[in-house]
């Protein structure tokens, strides 16, 4: 039997020495438009405020729409344009040249989308892209509250025009959602309310009016009597309270006597000894003729003795203040004026008829108007915010005085008519002081007219 070896083939595999190279992936395709679009559209979503839509809107969409500069206009009522954001550029200058006449370039443009010639703007300010693309945002209602201004070098297509409108509609759905339908656009007053409203205040400022004034009063008496010290001294009593009813005859104070009484009783002492002596001589001249001569001047004196002594007994007399009417007495506190040294003729309390009172009105020097006696005054008094009362200007100050508080005020008396009741005296308020008719626009203006003559002389 013959031993067979069945031949082995050649084998086709590779040694186990030998490794095998990877197969080469091919390449991702870039995205289409159409997915780009998808992705701008989810992002645009997202965004979470009007700042953040007009920063994406000029930057985002370059790598889909293929712009080389883009400009987000804001529009208003009547059709102007404000830019508010561009491409690559952190703020905009609204007064730049370039800026007026890219906004000016969309008015006729403003509810479709459209193409524009920026070649005048290439030879006035040396711009470098020829072709704009204005793709507006429109409201609820079919107009345009803001746009895209896309442009560059090369001209527009079809295609470009198409996307570039579905972007503009996803970036307008973002703004009308964060934003209530009346802050959409640029808003601004429109001219023909402007123009109505500057004619009716020209004619209202043209409208004649009474110039008025406001300034302080205080009830008073009027034509009180004046209590004055009838000569120089210290207070030492009051025998009256403040506003109390007094009668004529009574004691109001007490000046201190002790000097007076004193004086008077020298001055006694001394019409004594001249009586005395008058009626020595006027005996001796019976028994001695030479004794006539001294009675003549024994007379002179004895006479003058008994005026000073009299004079002493009226001044004595004027220390008692009495009152020399009816009425109600005015003045401070006792504790102001008991002790205090007083000089012949100085105020010291006043008498007054309730019943007749007058207005005292303080007009400060920058209030001060052209007045006349007779015109009307309208009385605010605190004690009655209810109940204003009108009264006439009985007298005018001529000069201003200077007032406790260093102040310069004119002095206005007014006066109520007869049938009105006076109110208390020492009451205050506020008083509406009218002069001359003069126009609302001056009523209006006069002080900041005054201030700006004083503070600049024009």
């Amino acid at each position: 039997m013959n031993s067979h070896t069945p031949a082995h083939p050649a084998s086709s595999s590779p040694s186990n020495n030998t490794i095998p190279f990877p197969k080469k992936e091919p390449a991702p395709k870039p995205p289409n438009k159409l997915e780009q679009l998808v992705v701008l559209e989810s992002v645009i979503r997202l965004l979470p405020g009007r700042s953040a839509v007009a920063i994406h809107a000029v930057n985002e969409p370059r790598g889909l729409l293929g712009f080389e500069q883009a400009f987000l206009l804001a529009l208003n009522r009547r059709g102007k344009a404000r830019m508010e954001a561009a491409s690559s550029l952190a703020g905009v200058e609204a007064h730049a040249p370039l800026v007026r006449d890219l906004c000016a370039a969309v008015r006729a443009r403003l509810d479709k989308s459209a193409q524009i010639s920026l070649a005048g703007l290439g030879k006035a300010h040396g711009y470098p892209h020829a072709f704009g693309l204005w793709l507006p945002f429109l409201d609820r209602k079919g107009c345009a509250f803001a746009g895209l201004l896309l442009t560059r070098g090369a001209p527009w297509q079809a295609a470009d025009i198409q996307i570039g409108e579905r972007v503009a509609g996803s970036y307008a759905l973002s703004l009308r959602a964060l934003s209530p339908p009346s802050l959409l656009g640029w808003f601004t007053i429109p001219r023909w309310f402007m123009l109505t409203v500057a004619a009716a205040s020209a004619g209202l400022a043209l409208l004649p009016v009474k110039l008025s004034v406001l300034a302080p009063f205080e009830v008073v008496a009027a034509d009180p009597q004046i209590v004055a010290a009838p000569l120089d001294g210290v207070i030492a009593h009051i025998d009256a309270q403040p506003n109390s009813r007094v009668r004529k005859g009574q004691v109001l104070f007490r000046l201190e006597d002790t000097v007076l009484k004193a004086e008077a009783d020298i001055a006694r002492q001394k019409a004594d000894v001249a009586a005395s002596k008058y009626a020595t001589a006027e005996i001796g001249a019976f028994s001695d003729h030479d004794l006539h001569r001294t009675v003549a001047i024994a007379v002179k004196e004895r006479d003058l003795a008994e005026a000073e002594h009299n004079y002493a007994i009226a001044m004595l007399a004027r220390a008692d203040v009495r009152a020399e009417s009816d009425g109600v007495l005015l003045y401070s506190s006792p504790s102001e004026w008991i002790g205090k040294p007083v000089q012949v003729g100085e105020h010291v309390m006043e008498i007054a008829d309730p019943s007749r009172v007058e207005f005292r009105i303080d007009l400060g020097v920058s209030d001060a108007i052209a007045l006349e006696q007779g015109n009307a005054v309208r009385l605010f008094l605190d004690a009655e915010p209810l109940r204003p009362r009108d009264a006439a200007i009985h007298e005018l100050s001529y000069h201003a005085t200077p007032q406790a508080d260093g102040t310069l005020r004119y002095r206005v008396i007014a006066q109520l008519p007869d049938n009105d009741a006076p109110p208390r005296i020492g009451f205050r308020g506020t008083a509406q002081v009218t002069g001359q008719d003069v126009s609302l626009g001056f009523y209006l203006f006069r002080r900041p007219i005054a201030t700006l003559r004083q503070m600049f002389g024009i």
